[in-house]
């Protein structure tokens, strides 16, 4: 298959996050060779090492990377120092840059619903990442800004930084009574501003793209509600851009534009998730990994390569020898066609090979949760038995081992809803795809 350019989102939880959406519908209807998924890091040190070592152009970061991720960066527009913060980065040659898009995905989606701010009383809530950028694109527009925040001296840290005013957060409700707009930056989880406190009609920007008690007291108000799946749009339409910075200048449509904005609008579905499937090179862990993800959370554990050597009364090995990689191939598609549409709670370990076809892909993402195991050749060559796996017998299985595992890589990113790093012992990689999956889904 075509390698492609692969980008990525980052955070800690990232499973949620919705940027998938839009740049995968990006690059398919403007018949662009990428791909976009998610990585999974407790750490942005970690993001980055795995930014480098999968060869990613671009990659957006979420909550909390958003600052702490600049120190490791090469370099960052003049934005990002005003702000504080990075949502993208980019890499040009072999340097890694950092942009701010937030600011302008704020201005855009204000701008989008006909709400001028030029000279207006706007009131921000919230002084971390995205607070801050909601200041700096309020401010780019002539705004008059106040920020409150829960702690009052953080507040006035980032106001005296940013250009601002900073007041107490008692101070809330009778801000809210004179403000033109209102913007919150808060969790959803945080449930501290009364209805009552909003004047009918005032435009509430909240920043969550997910269901928040705010955003459900401002639409009993009667108040112009804007949604966080706004601003997540307006704001990866500019990294989109500088994404591509060496590609030719291409119109967006207004209809794609209008299409994905309802899909990220629509409302969601309840999420359940019914099976697992861990994919990746051979050695990445995938079946030690998968037992214990199995036992932790109560599935079953299908070694899809454990069953082809049962059906087929033969090792994989000998499968090779007498069949030939196609042969081998063949029966692995017919497992996952016998297998995947019929279980539930399951988690599947597959083989190494399994994304390289399109339809075991296709199959992969309609019936399981697919998680991708990165580790490198190194680790891949000290956990596998010598003559156990038949692509590798030769005289430089490195060099060979190497030369697969990079072209496979945009396989294993078109298949992954979410890169997991399988570097560090099964049960901490275990921990972190069981975070990232009680955050994300109800069941």
């Amino acid at each position: 298959m075509s390698s492609g350019k692969r980008f990525a989102v980052t955070g800690d939880p990232v499973l949620h996050s919705k940027s998938p959406l839009i740049f995968n519908s990006l690059f398919r209807e403007l018949d662009i060779d990428a791909v976009y998924t998610r990585l999974a890091a407790r750490k942005p040190l970690e993001a980055l090492s795995l930014f480098r070592k999968l060869g990613l152009k671009g990659m957006n970061v979420t909550a909390p990377f958003k600052e702490s991720i600049m120190p490791f960066l090469d370099s960052v527009e003049e934005a990002v120092s005003t702000i504080g913060g990075v949502n993208t980065v980019v890499r040009e040659g072999d340097r890694l840059r950092g942009y701010n898009t937030d600011y302008i995905g704020v201005s855009k989606s204000l701008k989008n619903r006909d709400v001028t701010v030029d000279g207006k009383k706007c009131l921000v809530l919230g002084a971390g990442g995205a607070g801050r950028a909601a200041v700096y694109g309020l401010l780019k527009e002539k705004a008059e800004v106040i920020l409150v925040n829960r702690t009052y001296e953080k507040a006035v840290r980032a106001a005296e930084e940013l250009g601002c005013r900073a007041e107490k957060i008692e101070m809330l409700e009778s801000l809210l009574q004179e403000a033109d707009l209102f913007i919150s930056t808060l969790s959803a989880s945080v449930d501290i501003i009364p209805g009552k406190w909003l004047p009918a009609k005032l435009p509430v920007f909240d920043a969550n793209y997910k269901q928040s008690p705010l955003s459900r007291k401002a639409e009993e108000r009667g108040c112009r509600v804007i949604k966080g799946e706004e601003w997540l749009l307006n704001q990866a339409i500019p990294a989109y851009r500088l994404f591509f910075h060496e590609e030719p200048e291409r119109d967006i449509p207004a209809g794609l534009i209008y299409s994905i904005k309802q899909s990220l609008l629509s409302p969601d579905r309840e999420k359940t998730l019914k099976n697992i499937s861990l994919v990746g090179f051979m050695g990445s862990g995938k079946s030690v990994t998968g037992r214990k993800l199995a036992q932790k959370m109560g599935f079953s554990f299908i070694d899809t390569d454990k069953r082809i050597e049962e059906q087929a009364g033969r090792t994989v090995s000998e499968i090779f020898a007498a069949e030939g990689e196609d042969g081998f191939r063949s029966r692995e598609k017919a497992i996952l066609k016998a297998l995947l549409p019929l279980h539930g709670n399951t988690v599947f370990s597959c083989g190494g090979g399994v994304v390289l076809d399109e339809t075991n892909r296709e199959l992969l993402k309609d019936h399981s949760l697919v998680l991708w195991l990165y580790s490198s050749v190194k680790t891949t060559l000290r956990r596998i038995r010598k003559g156990t796996r038949p692509l590798l017998d030769c005289e430089n299985p490195a060099e060979k081992a190497r030369k697969i595992l990079n072209s496979r890589l945009s396989a294993y990113a078109r298949s992954a809803d979410m890169i997991v790093g399988s570097e560090n012992q099964a049960w901490e990689v275990v921990e972190k795809i069981h975070e990232e999956i009680r955050k994300t889904f109800k069941n």
